[in-house]
Protein backbone atom coordinates (compact mmCIF):
# COMPACT_ATOMS: atom_id res chain seq x y z
CA UNK A 1 0.00 0.00 0.00
CA UNK A 2 1.39 3.24 -1.13
CA UNK A 3 2.28 5.90 1.78
CA UNK A 4 -0.26 9.11 2.12
CA UNK A 5 1.33 12.17 0.66
CA UNK A 6 3.05 14.72 3.22
CA UNK A 7 0.78 17.86 3.11
CA UNK A 8 2.58 21.37 4.14
CA UNK A 9 1.76 22.72 7.21
CA UNK A 10 0.51 25.91 5.41
CA UNK A 11 -1.21 24.40 3.41
CA UNK A 12 -4.08 23.40 6.04
CA UNK A 13 -6.71 25.37 7.73
CA UNK A 14 -6.11 27.61 10.41
CA UNK A 15 -7.45 27.61 13.84
CA UNK A 16 -9.85 30.51 14.21
CA UNK A 17 -7.98 32.05 17.07
CA UNK A 18 -4.96 32.71 14.60
CA UNK A 19 -7.00 33.62 11.85
CA UNK A 20 -4.57 36.84 10.22
CA UNK A 21 -5.86 39.81 10.69
CA UNK A 22 -5.78 43.09 8.19
CA UNK A 23 -5.19 46.32 8.88
CA UNK A 24 -8.38 48.61 8.56
CA UNK A 25 -5.84 50.94 6.80
CA UNK A 26 -5.08 50.16 2.99
CA UNK A 27 -1.39 49.86 2.82
CA UNK A 28 -1.31 52.99 0.71
CA UNK A 29 -3.10 55.00 2.93
CA UNK A 30 0.70 56.97 3.97
CA UNK A 31 3.08 58.29 1.54
CA UNK A 32 6.79 56.92 1.56
CA UNK A 33 9.59 58.05 -0.06
CA UNK A 34 12.03 57.05 -2.78
CA UNK A 35 15.01 59.01 -2.72
CA UNK A 36 16.69 57.52 -5.73
CA UNK A 37 14.84 59.74 -8.42
CA UNK A 38 15.88 63.04 -6.63
CA UNK A 39 17.35 65.37 -9.49
CA UNK A 40 20.95 66.80 -8.87
CA UNK A 41 21.48 69.49 -11.36
CA UNK A 42 19.27 71.65 -13.53
CA UNK A 43 17.38 74.77 -12.15
CA UNK A 44 15.55 72.62 -9.11
CA UNK A 45 18.21 70.04 -7.74
CA UNK A 46 18.06 69.02 -4.31
CA UNK A 47 20.16 70.50 -2.17
CA UNK A 48 23.65 69.97 -1.14
CA UNK A 49 23.51 72.42 1.87
CA UNK A 50 23.66 70.12 5.62
CA UNK A 51 20.79 72.42 7.10
CA UNK A 52 18.02 72.77 3.93
CA UNK A 53 18.65 69.11 3.50
CA UNK A 54 17.88 68.60 6.84
CA UNK A 55 15.01 70.70 7.24
CA UNK A 56 13.39 68.92 4.15
CA UNK A 57 13.86 65.33 6.25
CA UNK A 58 12.04 66.63 8.96
CA UNK A 59 9.49 68.08 6.80
CA UNK A 60 8.98 64.56 5.03
CA UNK A 61 9.15 62.39 8.40
CA UNK A 62 5.94 65.06 9.28
CA UNK A 63 3.95 63.92 6.41
CA UNK A 64 4.93 60.23 7.55
CA UNK A 65 2.62 59.82 10.16
CA UNK A 66 -0.46 61.59 8.25
CA UNK A 67 -2.70 59.81 6.24
CA UNK A 68 -3.26 60.76 2.14
CA UNK A 69 -6.20 62.69 3.36
CA UNK A 70 -4.87 64.92 5.89
CA UNK A 71 -1.93 65.99 3.43
CA UNK A 72 -3.73 67.08 0.28
CA UNK A 73 -5.35 70.29 0.55
CA UNK A 74 -4.73 74.25 -0.41
CA UNK A 75 -0.59 73.67 0.69
CA UNK A 76 0.02 70.24 -0.50
CA UNK A 77 -1.69 69.47 -3.89
CA UNK A 78 -1.25 67.99 -7.17
CA UNK A 79 0.30 70.11 -10.19
CA UNK A 80 -0.54 69.47 -13.62
CA UNK A 81 2.09 69.28 -16.64
CA UNK A 82 0.68 72.08 -18.33
CA UNK A 83 0.63 74.37 -15.44
CA UNK A 84 4.74 73.82 -14.99
CA UNK A 85 7.25 76.51 -15.66
CA UNK A 86 9.23 76.23 -19.02
CA UNK A 87 12.00 75.27 -17.20
CA UNK A 88 10.21 72.53 -15.40
CA UNK A 89 8.59 71.39 -18.17
CA UNK A 90 12.14 71.12 -19.72
CA UNK A 91 13.80 69.67 -16.90
CA UNK A 92 11.33 66.97 -16.73
CA UNK A 93 11.85 66.13 -20.56
CA UNK A 94 15.50 66.21 -19.70
CA UNK A 95 15.24 63.84 -16.89
CA UNK A 96 13.28 61.02 -18.64
CA UNK A 97 9.98 62.02 -16.19
CA UNK A 98 7.29 63.69 -18.53
CA UNK A 99 5.21 60.50 -18.94
CA UNK A 100 2.87 61.81 -16.28
CA UNK A 101 0.24 63.68 -16.28
CA UNK A 102 0.84 66.08 -12.50
CA UNK A 103 3.50 66.45 -9.88
CA UNK A 104 3.14 66.77 -6.55
CA UNK A 105 4.15 69.82 -4.24
CA UNK A 106 4.66 69.70 -0.74
CA UNK A 107 4.76 73.19 1.37
CA UNK A 108 7.75 73.44 3.05
CA UNK A 109 7.30 77.21 4.50
CA UNK A 110 6.68 80.02 2.87
CA UNK A 111 7.43 79.86 -0.98
CA UNK A 112 9.50 76.86 -0.67
CA UNK A 113 8.29 73.34 -1.79
CA UNK A 114 9.35 69.88 -2.49
CA UNK A 115 8.19 68.60 -6.11
CA UNK A 116 7.31 64.96 -6.71
CA UNK A 117 5.76 62.44 -8.46
CA UNK A 118 3.11 60.77 -6.75
CA UNK A 119 2.82 56.91 -7.81
CA UNK A 120 -0.11 55.61 -5.76
CA UNK A 121 1.17 55.77 -2.25
CA UNK A 122 5.19 56.50 -3.28
CA UNK A 123 6.57 60.04 -4.13
CA UNK A 124 9.42 60.02 -6.33
CA UNK A 125 10.82 62.76 -5.02
CA UNK A 126 12.39 65.17 -7.55
CA UNK A 127 12.97 68.37 -7.02
CA UNK A 128 14.01 71.36 -3.76
CA UNK A 129 11.97 74.88 -5.20
CA UNK A 130 13.07 77.48 -2.69
CA UNK A 131 11.46 79.80 -4.47
CA UNK A 132 8.50 78.58 -5.95
CA UNK A 133 9.58 78.66 -9.43
CA UNK A 134 8.49 75.00 -10.42
CA UNK A 135 4.52 76.40 -10.54
CA UNK A 136 4.70 80.29 -10.40
CA UNK A 137 1.66 81.25 -8.43
CA UNK A 138 0.04 84.79 -8.54
CA UNK A 139 -1.18 84.77 -4.77
CA UNK A 140 1.12 86.26 -1.81
CA UNK A 141 3.50 84.77 0.14
CA UNK A 142 3.46 81.63 -2.49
Amino acid sequence: MAKPKHTPSFATSRPAEKEIRTAAVQPLAYPSWRFSTVDKAGPFAWPSNPDVEKQILQKLGNFDSMFWREIVGSENHSISIHDLSKEAKKRLMDIKQDDVYEVFSFRCNGRQRIIGIRDNGVVKLLWWDPNHQVCISDKKHT
